[in-house]
This record gives C-alpha cells, sequence and structure tokens, in this order.
C-alpha cells in the first residue's frame, strides 16, 4: 500500500504518525496526573467561619473525595452546621472536562501537524519534482540541460549538482561519439573516393596503357591498405577482450627494434635517435600491445619532427615506477589542442597531418593500451620546441 503513495505523501504520513503518537502519550501523561491529584491526592478542607479549627484530611478513593450536592441539601437541613462550611473539593465534571478538552487538543495537534508535514514536505521535495522534470526532458539530440541547483549543502541540493555532472559526462561522451561516427566515415569515404577516380580516368580510355593500369594498381593497392589499417585500428580500439599481460617486456630491446623498423623514415628525415635507457629495465604486460604503444609514439615523433631533428627515448626507475619517455624537436603541439589529442581521429594540423599519412588512430591506440597496463600518460608540449610524451609504468 506504501509503495503505491507519493514520497511526498509517505514523509506526511509517518511525519503525523509520529507526531499523534507523541501527542497520544503526552496527553494520557497529562490525563492520569488530573486524575491522581485532582481526585486522589486533593486534600479536602472543611473550615468553621466562626471557629479557629479546621479538619484537613485525604480522600483515600476517588468516591471519597465526591460530595454530592444532594446530600449537602439533605444535611443542611438536618444539621444548620453545614450552612458555616465551606467545603473545597474536586468535582469529576471538571476531571471529565480536562479530559474532553485534551481530546479535543490532540485532535487539533494532529489535524495542524498533518497539515504542516504536507506543506514542508512539498516544499522540500520541489527539487526532486523539478529533477524529474528535466529528466523526462532530455533526449537524443539535446543532452546539454541542466537543473537548478541552490547553494544549500542538504541530499537534493547535492543529487540536483550530481545529476548535472552527469548530464556534462554524457553530453560530452556524446559529442565525442558524434564526431568519431563523422570522422570514421570520412576517413573511410576519402580512400574509397581516391579508388573510384582511378577506376574512372581507366574507363576513359578504351585501351589504356600500362602505365596508367600501372598507377590505377598503385592508388588502389595503398588506399586499401590504408582502409584496412583503419578497420583494425578501429577494432583494436572497441574491442574489450582481456589480454595476457604475463609477457616480460625489455624495454631497450623493444626500442632497438622499433628504431630499426623505422630505421627508413628516420634517414629520409635525417633525424638523429638518442636512446638513454638503464639496463635491465623490464616490465610485465602484453608484448604485442606495448610494442604497437611505443612504436607510435616514436612514429608520431618522426612525423612531426623537423628536418636534421633529434628524438630522444629514455627509460629509468623511479622508485615503485618505471619511467618511459620519447621527445622530439618538432612542431609542437598547441595548447588547445592538447586536451584533444587522445581522441580518434583529432588531428592538431588537419592539412599537415594528412599529408603525412596515418589513420588518425595512433594516439588513440596508444592512450588506450597504456589505460590497459595500469599505467598513465602524460603530454608536454610547446609550438615549435618539440613535444614530450612520458609513461608512468608500475614495477
Amino acid at each position: 500500500m506504501l509503495k503505491k503513495l507519493s514520497l511526498r505523501a509517505r514523509l506526511t504520513l509517518l511525519s503525523t504518525l509520529l507526531t499523534t503518537s507523541m501527542a497520544v502519550l503526552l496527553t494520557c501523561f497529562f490525563m492520569f496526573n488530573a486524575d491522581r491529584i485532582f481526585v486522589k491526592d486533593l486534600p479536602i478542607i472543611f473550615t468553621a467561619p466562626d471557629s479557629d479549627v479546621a479538619l484537613t484530611f485525604k480522600a483515600a478513593e476517588p468516591s471519597a473525595a465526591l460530595v454530592d450536592s444532594k446530600t449537602l441539601d439533605q444535611e443542611s437541613e438536618t444539621d444548620p452546621s453545614y450552612n458555616n462550611i465551606d467545603i473545597v473539593v474536586t468535582l469529576t465534571q471538571a476531571t471529565r472536562q480536562f479530559n474532553l478538552w485534551g481530546i479535543a487538543g490532540l485532535c487539533l495537534i494532529t489535524l495542524l501537524g498533518g497539515a504542516a508535514a504536507w506543506l514542508m514536505a512539498g516544499k522540500a521535495l520541489k527539487p526532486v519534482r523539478e529533477l524529474s522534470s528535466a529528466i523526462e526532458k532530455v533526449s537524443n539530440n539535446d543532452l546539454s540541460l541542466h537543473v537548478e541547483t541552490t547553494e544549500r549543502e542538504d541530499e537534493i541540493s547535492q543529487l540536483g549538482k550530481s545529476f548535472n555532472t552527469m548530464m556534462d559526462k554524457v553530453n560530452s561522451s556524446f559529442e565525442r561519439q558524434k564526431r568519431f561516427s563523422a570522422n570514421a566515415a570520412h576517413e573511410l569515404k576519402t580512400p574509397l573516393a581516391t579508388i573510384q577516380v582511378g577506376l574512372d580516368v581507366l574507363e576513359l580510355d578504351e585501351k589504356p596503357t600500362q602505365e596508367q593500369m600501372e598507377w590505377a594498381l598503385t592508388v588502389t593497392k595503398a588506399n586499401t591498405e590504408r582502409m584496412i589499417e583503419l578497420v583494425e585500428n578501429l577494432f583494436t580500439l572497441s574491442s574489450d577482450k582481456e589480454c595476457d599481460m604475463n609477457d616480460i617486456i625489455d624495454i631497450q630491446d623493444v626500442f632497438t627494434r622499433i628504431v630499426d623498423e623505422l630505421a627508413a623514415q628516420i634517414d629520409s628525415r635525417h633525424l638523429q635517435v638518442i636512446m638513454q635507457i638503464s639496463d635491465d629495465i623490464k616490465l610485465k604486460g602484453n608484448a604485442v600491445m606495448l610494442y604497437r604503444a611505443l612504436f607510435n609514439l616514436v612514429e608520431n615523433a618522426i612525423k612531426y619532427n623537423i628536418e636534421n631533428g633529434t628524438i630522444l627515448i629514455t627509460a629509468i626507475e623511479e622508485e615503485a615506477k618505471i619511467k618511459v619517455s620519447v621527445s622530439d624537436s618538432g612542431i609542437g603541439i598547441n595548447e588547445e589542442d592538447m586536451q584533444h589529442i587522445f581522441e580518434p581521429f583529432y588531428r592538431a594540423d588537419q592539412s599537415r597531418s594528412r599529408l603525412m599519412g596515418g589513420s588518425g588512430l595512433g594516439l588513440s591506440l596508444v592512450n588506450d593500451i597504456i589505460k590497459k597496463h595500469d599505467a598513465e600518460i602524460d603530454v608536454d608540449s610547446q609550438p615549435n620546441r618539440g613535444t614530450v610524451f612520458t609513461v608512468m609504468f608500475k614495477k
């Protein structure tokens, strides 16, 4: 039954029951004391005006303290001395009247208490109704809705603030998802459009030359590989599959293999790679995933470096952690772009990033892999002065 009532009605009912219980106990207490004082314990005094003698006694029973008016009249007729005696007694009617007034007061207090509880509960629950109304207005197209909160630090105000915080997070996540979908569609559309152009060129000639066919084949192959890489990266990002984290990974060996694999790109940019890695630094994790993350960091340092620039790779032990950093002397990152660089498909410089290739998912993969290894990644960068990526692993 109570479950079907509104919260306001339940609060009113509970507070009314509490008020009634207290009022009943208080009324019973007063009625008991009135009965004891006015009936059982009240002294009865007989005083004769023409005499200095006064008789005082207590009534042991209620009947002994009650004097019927008819009895007094009869006694006064037979004994004239009764006319000179003032009798002070408590009457039954006084007790009954007191009890009736007490019960009436009880009912009045209960009604007033219930009405006050109803009004106060309504006022206290007003923010809850507003919150409920705001939640009903939330739609898929507008997640920026907020509810008004007061400066009071009560539970209702805290609930409203928590709702606003949640909506900010949901809206932020929703916006990232929209950007992700739009960028993914664009990234897939670009290579497909390039392939389509190559095929259209072949269709212009009834008998395309060998060079035209080779060119179209090269374009198709390059863009197909780009789409395959994009799909694989998207699959890696969206995968929640548990990975084996029991591999023992030698950091120096990993970076040596990465530099060897990227040697052609390093030489083409005339870059100098400096490795300062302490001996016997080993991590426990997934060897394949960690290789991919560190590879992306070094590749990023190559792409966004300047000609004849420098790449510094360091790895040292600090107390209970292992600090790995990859820094470059490249173009750097603007401050407004820093908070977005780990988002999928985000590029600080759209035109320049496209010319350098890549799917735009490199740092997103790095961030995801680092988190799966229960590590932290930080970036420090200044425009035209270079960028430093620092990863803190637990031993």
